[in-house]
């Protein structure tokens, strides 16, 4: 059974919080409350077997509809071009 290594699950999760940068009219509590959310989701992303990039960013998007619906536009796009190459680097190995 094929898992993302933890380095992977980290930069992924890291891609969502540097995201929150982008956030405007978002003072430190909001960013503190939000980087949590997001670094609750290492569990289940690290032991999800065999993954795929719609599984993994439909998952997010349904788990952090807070978080997702405040991204600027583009950076849903963003995040499916870094999952793709996770997972090709992913599936190479």
């Amino acid at each position: 059974m094929a898992r993302l290594r933890p380095d992977d699950v980290r930069e992924i999760l890291q891609i969502l919080e540097d995201g929150i940068n982008l956030i405007p009219k978002f003072d430190k509590l909001d960013r503190i409350r939000v980087r949590s959310k997001i670094r609750k989701q290492y569990n289940w992303l690290s032991t999800l077997s065999d993954p795929n990039i719609d599984t993994i960013f439909h998952k997010l998007e349904e788990r952090l509809p807070d978080v997702f619906s405040l991204y600027p536009f583009g950076f849903s796009n963003r995040v499916k071009k870094i999952l793709a190459e996770k997972l090709a680097h992913f599936r190479s190995v």
